[in-house]
């Protein structure tokens, strides 16, 4: 009878996790990667064709798109020269909003399938917690985590994050079992999870260098392994037996885990499927991935030039192994491409943190990201439970019917030694887009946490039992305030994420989740009567256009591939700017206006006036000035922006879009001002 009850409860937690995480979504915009999931993973269950966006794991795509194959959907034509280059963002865009598909229907189906992946890792949160600490852990762990605003975020997204997070604790947890007693079930599922693992992320190799130091552990341990897979037991109690033993067990799961990935690709090395369709290349050539050619430049513009300032290609020792890899096909040729996508990119790409801008990172980026948001009681609970395994175990205090069959630490060496590794290359990582990078160590965190238990049989019960249980009602409490924009979450102490965006933007703040809240924003400012034109430079891939929004795009060609007028006409009225444009970080104007943009500026202005009296007659002259004007307007947009950095926003609208209001004046000042009066705004 308590084990059903016990069950009952937990299951209602995570149902009601899975119920806070997909119950957003209506208020909740496609987000910036959303797109090429979702469209990438229904082409490989409907064409058997990997061409579209391989650098992300094929698992989470697929089961994010499982359920679009039961919908009657339209998919852009298999001859469309965008499909033929693998341009995923255009025939995304195409999939998603041009071809008369339900989008909302379609996103939330995806997202409460990725949802699961969230249950599961709360669910394995619970277990270890438990398991190490006691009942009373384990209602804690679950608790930090079924209330977690960053797994809530992620589980509730068609995203990949989710389901490393959730993969990589199960491979490593069923892998140390395996060490330890090994059955034909434990091998099976060791392989399952080890190639789901592969399949979720690219990153997911770490999996290989950590069940490597298991082993390297399960070896110094004099415990004996249990070999279970016949009728009768065999104990295996000397060392060189134990690694011989544990090392043909690595090599059986490694040889499965391989087979599965290759099934995961259809059994075949080349990524395009020609006989469904043609194929003329990946959208980045293997030269330019593998670093024997620079990335090309589809705008040659001064403009442009200001944003060249990356290191040139120069093959590594990881290129070149991918390259033999490649030509002897080790793997199959799609995973090889966006393993080799993924490492060339996550060298350096720009990124903001706390008004700096860089292009290889910072180490405090994940460590800052992970203090501003995470809720305090969390922390603070993290914190002492630290403390407890530290001070507590060392003075050897067992809390009241936890049993300690193992000293803790090798029990949990899977989350001690995932955390240790993780972490340290997490600070020295350069890809600094976004906390959910670090999303993996989450249920770490809340395990930890759960040892704060231990203090209870320390120091007494019922203070310490009722300050954990206020403790874990603000958590959640602070949780449910941050509804439906969890993605966004930034705790009280940091101003919330009204003002997150000088700290963070991109996936820590706006991935272009707000279009719906400023939807209905828009609407109700025209029901009030208020007619003034507005701007907005949104960041994402949802669609304004697919929206029929009544607004003047403007500074945000990047995130618009439909047809308008360059320049926009920019005159007083409302400006709504997502976080990320605000911070300038993708766009040839990050970073400081200089005195090299400003002359580019006025001369562009210049030379922009003269076509208008004159205009070009020929192709080539006016596709020249086309760009000019594209690039005149990326520059307008740098200029306000730097204007608008010295005053806080009028409203903030999906915890992600910065709305001002700005009159003619204001507007004819920070666009047209001379250099000498505008240069208070750039020092």
């Amino acid at each position: 009878m308590r084990r059903c009850r016990l069950a009952f409860l937990v299951a209602l937690a995570l149902v009601a996790y899975w119920t806070m995480a997909v119950s957003v979504s209506s208020r909740n915009g496609v987000t910036a990667d959303e797109v090429v999931h979702l469209t990438g993973g229904y082409s490989y269950w409907k064409f058997n064709d990997y061409r579209l966006h391989p650098e992300n794991g094929t698992l989470p795509m697929r089961i994010a798109a499982l359920p679009l194959l039961a919908m009657d959907l339209r998919f852009p034509p298999l001859t469309d020269p965008n499909w033929l280059h693998s341009q995923v963002n255009r025939v995304g865009e195409d999939f998603f909003f041009n071809e008369g598909n339900p989008t909302a229907a379609m996103l939330w189906r995806a997202r409460a399938m990725i949802a699961l992946f969230g249950v599961f890792t709360v669910w394995l949160t619970w277990r270890w917690a438990r398991g190490l600490f006691g009942p009373a852990a384990g209602w804690v762990a679950l608790t930090l985590a079924v209330f977690s605003p960053t797994l809530l975020a992620h589980g509730g997204l068609a995203t990949s994050d989710m389901a490393l997070a959730a993969t990589m604790i199960a491979a490593l947890s069923i892998i140390w079992r395996l060490l330890h007693r090994a059955t034909w079930l434990r091998l099976a599922l060791t392989s399952l999870a080890c190639a789901a693992v592969f399949l979720s992320k690219m990153s997911g190799v770490l999996i290989v260098p950590l069940a490597g130091l298991l082993l390297v552990l399960r070896w110094w341990q004099p415990a004996p392994l249990v070999l279970a897979f016949g009728r009768q037991e065999r104990w295996l109690r000397r060392r060189g037996a134990i690694i011989a033993a544990t090392l043909g067990l690595a090599a059986a799961a490694g040889a499965a885990s391989l087979v599965l990935l290759w099934g995961a690709y259809g059994f075949r090395y080349e990524g395009f499927n020609r006989a469904r369709s043609a194929a003329v290349s990946y959208y980045f050539s293997w030269d330019v991935i593998l670093d024997h050619d620079p990335l090309p430049t589809y705008h040659d513009s001064e403009l442009a030039r200001f944003g060249v300032e990356g290191m040139p290609p120069r093959p590594t020792l990881m290129t070149r192994t991918i390259e033999v890899m490649r030509d002897h096909h080790v793997l199959p040729e799609a995973y090889l491409w966006g393993f080799a996508h993924t490492y060339k990119f996550s060298r350096e790409r720009p990124a903001f943190f706390l008004g700096e801008y860089g292009r290889t990172g910072w180490p405090a980026f994940f460590p800052v990201a992970f203090l501003m948001k995470t809720t305090l009681p969390a922390l603070l609970l993290i914190a002492a439970g630290v403390a407890a395994l530290i001070i507590l175990r060392r003075r050897r205090i067992v809390a009241p019917g936890i049993r300690w069959r193992r000293p803790w630490l090798y029990r949990a060496a899977p989350l001690v030694l995932f955390f240790a590794v993780y972490w340290t290359m997490a600070i020295n990582l350069h890809l600094n887009i976004g906390q959910r990078h670090i999303l993996p160590m989450y249920p770490i965190f809340f395990v930890f946490a759960s040892a704060t238990v231990l203090w209870i049989a320390r120091v007494g019960r019922r203070p310490l039992t009722l300050a954990l249980a206020a403790l874990l009602l603000l958590h959640a409490t602070d949780s449910l305030a941050a509804r439906p924009f969890y993605l966004a979450y930034f705790q009280p102490l940091t101003g919330g994420p009204s003002r997150a965006y000088r700290y963070f933007v991109d996936s820590s703040l706006d991935w272009g989740q707000g279009l719906p809240d400023f939807t209905h924003w828009l609407a109700t400012l025209r029901e009030r009567g208020d007619r003034e034109p507005v701007y907005l430079t949104y960041f994402g891939a949802d669609s304004p256009r697919a929206r029929h929004l009544p607004v003047i795009r403007f500074g945000d060609e990047l995130n618009d591939r439909g047809a308008r007028a360059f320049p926009a006409q920019v005159r007083g009225g409302w400006f709504a700017i997502s976080a990320t444009y605000f911070q300038r970080i993708y766009i040839p104007v990050r970073g400081r206006w200089t005195l090299g943009h400003e002359q580019l500026y006025r001369a562009l202005m210049r030379h922009i006036a003269a076509s208008a009296q004159h205009p070009p007659t020929d192709g080539a002259a006016r596709a020249k000035l086309l760009r000019e004007a594209m690039d005149y307007e990326v520059l307008q947009f740098g200029r306000l922006s730097h204007f608008l950095h010295a005053r806080h926003p009028d409203t903030v609208i999906g915890a992600s879009i910065l709305v001002f209001h700005l009159t003619d004046a204001e507007v004819a000042f920070a666009l047209y001002a001379p250099w000498d009066q505008f240069q208070p705004y750039v020092d």
